[in-house]
């Protein structure tokens, strides 16, 4: 097995339904990278997509509602990478592989700590400082 996501508090948004559903996406991608899985990739794959397009729609309908300035670049950035999610799907339905190769499993890893980790921040920041009226400090 790859070596897993372990979430950590500080990838919190402080936004409750993002934050479970972001450690939801943690546990379903340590799934997707589990080689000693007993149920077949593409149904583990399956999974994930499903709950990413509940997620993306969810986060994209939040974003709307706090009127987001970023919203359509963060929603097409969501599009793209669904894209690339079915076609992986398309791909392992077609070769029937078993396990995820390295740069597949890394281009994922890669996706979550970018977009969720980094891009999902600045709106989680947006939140508390613009729409919540508060601001951290370090």
């Amino acid at each position: 097995m790859s070596e897993p996501l372990i979430w950590r508090d500080d990838w919190q948004l402080k936004i409750d339904l993002l934050d479970d559903e972001h450690r939801e996406m943690v546990r379903l991608i340590n799934c997707l990278f589990d080689e000693a899985a007993t149920n077949p990739l593409i149904e583990r794959l399956d999974a994930l997509i499903d709950h990413l397009r509940q997620h993306f729609h969810a986060e994209e309908a939040f974003l709307r509602e706090i009127d987001y300035p970023d919203v359509e670049s963060h929603c097409r950035e969501h599009s793209m990478q669904m894209a690339e999610f079915v076609d992986l799907q398309r791909s392992i339905r077609r070769s029937q592989v078993a396990v995820l190769n390295a740069v597949d499993r890394q281009s994922i890893r890669h996706w979550f700590f970018n977009h969720v980790i980094s891009q999902d921040q600045r709106f989680g920041q947006f939140y508390r400082d613009v729409v919540c009226g508060y601001q951290e400090t370090d």
